[in-house]
Order: structure tokens, then sequence, then C-alpha cells
């Protein structure tokens, strides 16, 4: 999909690239379930980084489970039963443990990888205008096939469940924005099922009919003319439509993601300073986890910050962070790695 503003024309880009990033998974049937430590218990695969297990079951049923179970343990087990688990590791800090259905596979894999130390021979120089990939691994999910936990699940693997919590996701995300769901919930009710369709789809050109929608661009503020917190064009009833910009809106969607399951900080988070320059990566860190990001010429010397499997360079903008590195359902998600010493 092509467009004559470059603005859109390079946020299509980006998000089109994050979304082709893909999560290796390393999928065995847990130890008591039938067919574990058999000939076939394992399956590997690559997930899109922006979609869900549930929407993975077809998959890892056909070329596990059918494999692994014979016709009697298949006709016995249940797929509303099943649940997954990150595999125990040794060292570090707390693993996610039972794997929520309603969280995107870039999540498990962020909470996985944070929950490791930074490997101590790496070098912790870091440069304001690149990003620096994390050294990639599998994601070790062990597949169970009963007894499914539902107090620590949150929802059920039903699709249906899935797409509202997703859905939920878009509407808390543009209230976050502008102070209110408009953009979500003045959408086309054919708009809004081709989003989710593309994500079930694996098709980038079904999801942008819900992306160009509801994602602002963005559009440095010394081109657009609408301030902070202002309302978006499609909501505002005066003057003519103007391209919306993440560097306009009330604050940006972000969660901040600690090892050892600490709780997550989602705080106001403003695209712009009280000075007018765009918010920073590590100047958000500095104003949130100052303990973590000291000042000094080197800002990640005890921990650095990842989002879609890199890491982030310090001087990054948030605005334009949030608009091209966000999650399908609009957040953008930030783990935060500790460093050995």
């Amino acid at each position: 999909m092509t467009s004559s503003n470059p603005a859109h024309s390079s946020t299509s880009l980006f998000r089109q690239l994050t979304w082709k990033s893909t999560v290796l998974l390393d999928i065995r049937l847990a130890d008591g379930e039938p067919g574990a430590g058999g000939r076939v218990d394992r399956y590997y695969m690559h997930a899109p980084r922006y979609t869900y297990l549930p929407l993975l079951i077809p998959e890892i049923r056909e070329n596990l489970v059918e494999l692994a179970l014979d016709d009697e343990q298949l006709a016995a087990t249940d797929e509303k039963d099943w649940w997954f688990e990150e595999e125990p590791q040794d060292g570090g800090f707390a693993g996610q443990g039972t794997c929520k259905w309603h969280w995107p596979i870039d999540l498990h894999d962020l909470v996985s990888t944070i929950s490791r130390p930074v490997d101590p021979t790496l070098p912790s120089t870091s440069s304001s205008s690149k990003s620096s990939l994390i050294p990639p691994r599998p994601l070790r999910l062990l597949l169970h096939l009963s007894a499914p936990p539902t107090d620590k699940l949150i929802i059920s693997n039903d699709v249906e469940e899935c797409k509202l919590q997703y859905i939920n996701q878009l509407k808390e995300g543009d209230f976050v924005r502008w102070r209110n769901t408009n953009k979500v919930t003045s959408l086309r009710r054919a708009d809004l099922e081709a989003g989710w369709d593309g994500l079930v789809q694996d098709d980038f050109d079904l999801y942008l009919r819900i992306s160009s929608r509801i994602l602002p661009l963005p559009i440095p503020p010394a081109i657009t003319s609408l301030p902070p917190g202002s309302r978006p064009p499609s909501t505002d009833p005066s003057g003519a439509p103007k391209a919306e910009s993440s560097y306009s809106a009330r604050a940006l969607p972000i969660k901040l993601y600690l090892p050892d399951n600490a709780p997550v900080i989602q705080e106001v988070i403003p695209p712009l300073l009280s000075d007018g320059k765009p918010q920073t990566v590590i100047g958000m860190l500095r104003q949130h986890l100052s303990l973590l990001f000291p000042p000094g010429a080197n800002p990640y010397t005890m921990a650095i910050p990842i989002c879609q499997g890199v890491q982030l360079p310090p001087d990054a903008e948030l605005a334009w962070l949030a608009a091209c590195l966000c999650g399908a359902d609009g957040w953008l998600r930030i783990g935060i790695q500790l460093r050995l010493e």
C-alpha cells in the first residue's frame, strides 16, 4: 500500500516491518501428559509477534498433538482444557509461569527476556542513533492438556474472548491518547472485523483498515499545529480535517515491564515536554526509574530498555516509537532488562 504522504509511507513501512517480525517458539508436551517423552513431543514454529496463543492452537494441534497422541488419547483430550506455561529456567528472576491467553506473543517473549539478566560479556555502551538486536533464543513453552489454572489464565482460550480483550486494549489506548474512545467506537463494524481478521489471517492490508484509522502518524511537532491534549480532527467539529500526530496526543499508551513479575508501570506520559521538545526514551526512564538509569555518558550501565526484540536508543522519541513500534493493539510495551554486576 503506497501513499503520497511521506509520513504515512514511512510509518506504514516500519509498521509492516514490525508486523513481519516473529518469535521462535519451542513447544513441548509437559511431563506427565499423554505422548510426553515419545518420539514426537516437541514442535518448533515462528509465531508473529502480534498474534495470540489461542490463534496458534490449530497449527499446534495438527503438527504436535495429533502426531504425539494415539487415537484414543486424542479423543479424550479437549482443546478447552489446554494451557501453556513457560519452561522453568535456571538462574535469573522468576519467569512468567502460566501464559495468559490475552497476551500477544511479543509480551510473552518480552517478559521471558527480561527475566534473565543481560549477558555480562556484552558491551554496555549505547548509541543515541542505533538499536541493538537482542541475541535471539527460542521461547520455550510447555503444553498441558488438562487441569487449566483458570485463576491465572484470566480468560479461556476461546478465540472470541481473546478478540474481545484485543478490542478492549484498542479502546484503552484510544482513551489514553485523546481522553475518549471515539476513534474505536465510531469504526464501521466491517473495519473493526477486518482488523481482527488481519491478525487471524496474517494479512497486513486487512489490519491496515483499522490501524490507519486509529493509530496517529509520527508527524513532528514543527509540522503539526495541534497542541498536546487537543481533540483529534475526527472528533473536532471545527476546521478542516488535519493529519493526526502522535506528538499532539494527550499521552502515549505505554507500559513498562520489570523483572520478577513486578507490577506493570503505566503512567501518563505526554509526547512533548513542557518546553515543547519531544519526550525521549532516556528522559522517560530517568523520570520513572531514576535509580536504574542515573545521569551519565552511558545511560545503560545498570539496565537496558527492550521493545519488539531490540534495545531502544536512549534518544529515540517516544511519539515516534508509539506510532511505529507499537503492538497490533496500539500499545508500546517496553521491558527493562537488568545487567549483572
